[in-house]
């Protein structure tokens, strides 16, 4: 009935209990997170951008998500456009190694990361929180934030490139974990509510903006209208000159033509000159007969003269 031949069988092969259900590593999470693209999860590498709910993704993948939507399953669906992401700018870690050596001979800290704040010097690595300021788009630390925005308080501005910003709402918090999802949910809200009230003003300002240039319109169309008539009246009386002044030019060509002709008849009723000076002019007799017998152009022997 078995259990012969001198098997010592164990409880744990007898009794098989429910297997517990698998927990996976936090820090490995934490590592995914910080080190790939969420859209695509690619090693992040630069230029990195963030969105409004502090997730990280490489430009590249947010601009194929934008060009073709249907190839992602899973992409942000609030990312419409790219002024709703912001790019990074990152300070590099002078101790990461980006090259490991793969033969297995030497420790591999999988936790190290290749950017660290450029203040406190901690690592962006998910152990601490870090932070981007959306109007320059400067990461740094919460501990390094806080401490210098609680010793400032007056304006707000960004301590690495000194920058201003308006308010906290222009924070956002990197990655973040459950205690901080509803602090940015909150954050979005008032954004959004911030900027309906600037679209609403500055539809305001447009529409009297119109106002305006269309009362100056009338304005200048009056004064146009008053100056095109006075224009109108003068381009009317210069026309008028310059009809004067023509008339005068013809009538003065044709008396010149008239006394021309006068003169030559003259001279060929003038008894006192000559006959050879009278045929030198077209009104001689020699010069009429000759145009008399002159043949037309088509039964024209050049022989004949």
């Amino acid at each position: 009935m078995g259990c012969d031949g001198g098997t010592i069988p164990k409880r744990d092969e007898l009794v098989r209990q429910k297997k517990k259900a698998e927990v996976k590593d936090k820090n490995a999470a934490n590592m995914a997170k910080w080190r790939y693209c969420t859209l695509k999860y690619d090693a992040l590498k630069r230029p990195i951008v963030v969105d409004s709910h502090g997730l990280l993704y490489n430009k590249d993948a947010i601009l194929e998500f934008l060009l073709d939507r249907m190839q992602f399953e899973n992409g942000p669906s609030y990312v419409k456009k790219m002024k709703d992401v912001k790019e990074l700018q990152l300070t590099e870690s002078p101790e990461f190694k980006s090259n490991h050596n793969d033969l297995g001979n030497e420790y591999l800290d999988v936790y190290s990361s290749p950017f660290i704040c450029p203040l406190t010097g901690l690592e962006m690595n998910g152990k601490y929180k870090f932070c981007a300021i959306w109007t320059c788009g400067c990461v740094l630390s919460e501990r390094a934030l806080r401490s210098i925005n609680n010793n400032s308080s007056e304006k707000l501005c960004c301590p690495k490139c000194g920058k201003e910003y308006a308010s906290n709402d222009d924070v956002i918090i990197l990655n973040p974990e459950n205690e901080d999802i509803a602090l940015m949910e909150q954050r979005r809200q008032r954004l959004n509510a911030s900027q309906k009230k600037n679209g609403s003003t500055k539809r305001k300002t447009s529409e009297i903006e119109e106002e305006e240039s269309k009362s100056t319109a009338n304005s200048n169309g009056a004064s146009s209208s008053s100056s095109s008539a006075a224009a109108n009246s003068n381009v009317s009386s210069s026309t008028t000159s310059k009809n004067v002044s023509t008339s005068n030019a013809n009538t003065s060509k044709l008396a010149v033509g008239q006394k021309s002709v006068s003169d030559k008849t003259k001279i060929q009723q003038d008894p006192t000159t000559s006959h050879l000076y009278k045929s030198l002019f077209t009104t001689s007799e020699a010069a009429k007969e000759k145009e008399k017998n002159k043949a037309h152009w088509v039964t024209y022997n050049p022989l004949y003269f």
